[in-house]
């Protein structure tokens, strides 16, 4: 696949329309969304740096991802209590029974 000349700018303008939205629309808002914002991005880094450093073995399918960005760091405490219970969020034949 090749780029195609005009790309690069397309990408560019909406790099700088999200900015824009970010760094003037959103404290009209009262920040409400920023604190949402900061909230979801914190548990995606929580939940990656927890994964990764205790391996829980906590899966990144879109349930999770969802819930993460939804509730923030609530979702990963809950989910990591979920995992140290043995709830596991792996779909399909429980563990034990074959089909």
């Amino acid at each position: 696949m090749t780029i195609k000349a005009g790309h690069g700018i397309g990408l560019l303008l909406t790099v700088v329309l999200i900015v824009l939205i970010l760094l003037f629309v959103l404290p009209l808002t009262g920040g409400i969304l920023y604190s949402l914002l900061v909230n979801t991005v914190v548990g995606f880094i929580v939940i990656f740096l927890v994964n990764a450093i205790f391996d829980l073995g906590i899966r990144y399918d879109l349930l999770v991802l969802v819930f993460v960005a939804i509730f923030g760091l609530l979702a990963v405490a809950i989910l990591i209590l979920l995992n140290l219970m043995g709830v596991s969020n792996e779909r399909g034949a429980p563990k034990g029974k074959k089909t």
